[in-house]
C-alpha cells in the first residue's frame, strides 16, 4: 500500500496569468493498494467510478509505458475543496500517475512527473507548484517540455485563505477574459510579475503588494465572486497588504508578513462572513510526497 499526499496550489497569484503557481499547506491525501478489481472510498458516491480523474491518470501513465490497467482500491482524504480555485484537479492527476509509477515500478523524475501532468491538465501553472513545491513560474517552449523556475517563498509570509460556499468553474471563468490586450497592458504585467516573484522570496510584503495590480484577469473575474468586494475591504482594512482570486476563484487569498494580524484578520473573517472556510495558510515547499505503508 502506497500513500502520496500532495498540496493545494494557488495560481496567478493575480499578476502572473497561467504561468505562476504556489504551493501551499492545504492537503489530498490518496492510498492505493492493487486489488481484484476498482474501488475507491472517500469521495463522494458520484466520483466513486472509473471516470475518476485519479483513476483515469493513473491509467493514461499506464497507457503511456505500455501497461495494462489492473484492480487498485483508492482511497481519498482531502482538505481541498472542488472547483474553487486550489488546484484540486491537479492534486488527482499528480497522484494518479504517481500511484501508476509507484505500483508497476516505474520510476519518474520530478522534471517528467511536470510533463505527464501537464499533458493532462493541459497547462503547468497547477500542476508544477504541486509537485515542485514552493512558487513555480511556467511555460512550455515549442514542441518542448514545459520550463519550470522554482523560487524559494519566505516563512514570514502568510497567506489567510477564504473559501465561499460557491463554485467557479475554470471554463467559465477563462470566457470573462479577453483574448486579446494592448501593448501597454504587457508591459504593464511584465515588471510586476518580476516584482512580486522577488517579494515572495525576500518576504517584502510591501512589494508584493505593488506589483499585485493585474490588469489581465482579475478585473474581469471579480465579478464572477459576489463576496469579492466585501472581502478584499475586509482584509485590507484587518491588516492584509494584498488580496488575490486563488486560480480562477472562488477562493480569495490575503496576504500579510505578521502572524498576529493574520490571526486578528481570521477572527473578522470569520464573523463577518460566517458562511466561508478560512485558513492561515504557509507555502508549502515539499511538494508531493510518497510513502509507503
Amino acid at each position: 500500500m502506497i500513500r502520496i499526499s500532495v498540496p493545494a496550489t494557488s495560481a496567478n497569484l493575480g499578476i502572473g496569468y497561467d504561468t505562476l503557481g504556489m504551493a501551499v499547506s492545504l492537503y489530498s491525501h490518496f492510498t492505493f493498494e492493487r486489488a481484484d478489481e476498482l474501488t475507491i472510498t472517500g469521495c463522494p458516491e458520484e466520483f466513486r467510478n472509473a471516470n475518476n480523474l485519479v483513476y483515469v491518470s493513473l491509467v493514461d501513465a499506464l497507457a503511456e509505458w505500455g501497461e495494462e490497467p489492473f484492480g487498485v482500491s483508492i482511497d481519498i482524504q482531502t482538505e481541498v475543496p472542488v472547483a474553487r480555485g486550489l488546484g484540486s484537479s491537479s492534486t488527482c492527476v499528480v497522484a494518479g500517475i504517481m500511484a501508476a509509477a509507484a505500483l508497476t515500478g516505474h520510476t519518474v523524475t520530478r522534471e517528467e512527473l511536470v510533463a505527464m501532468a501537464t499533458r493532462v491538465e493541459g497547462h503547468p501553472d497547477n500542476v508544477a507548484p504541486a509537485i515542485l513545491g514552493a512558487a513555480v513560474c511556467s511555460f512550455t517552449p515549442d514542441g518542448r517540455l514545459p520550463r519550470c523556475l522554482r523560487y524559494d517563498v519566505s516563512d514570514r509570509l502568510r497567506f489567510v485563505t477564504v473559501i465561499p460556499p460557491y463554485e467557479v468553474h475554470t471554463s467559465e471563468a477563462r470566457k470573462v477574459v479577453p483574448q486579446e490586450v494592448p501593448l501597454s497592458t504587457a508591459v504593464w504585467q511584465m515588471g510586476r510579475v518580476a516584482g512580486l516573484t522577488r517579494g515572495l522570496e525576500t518576504g517584502d510584503a510591501s512589494l508584493i503588494a505593488d506589483a499585485n495590480d493585474d490588469r489581465l484577469q482579475e478585473p474581469y473575474r471579480r465579478a464572477l465572486i459576489p463576496d469579492y468586494e466585501a472581502i478584499r475591504e475586509t482584509c485590507l482594512a484587518g491588516g492584509a497588504k494584498t488580496m488575490w482570486i486563488s486560480g480562477s476563484g472562488s477562493t480569495l487569498m490575503a496576504v500579510t508578513d505578521d502572524t498576529i494580524v493574520a490571526k486578528f484578520l481570521q477572527v473578522r473573517l470569520k464573523e463577518r462572513f460566517p458562511e466561508c472556510e478560512t485558513h492561515i495558510l504557509t507555502c508549502d515547499t515539499c511538494g508531493a510526497q510518497i510513502e509507503y505503508l
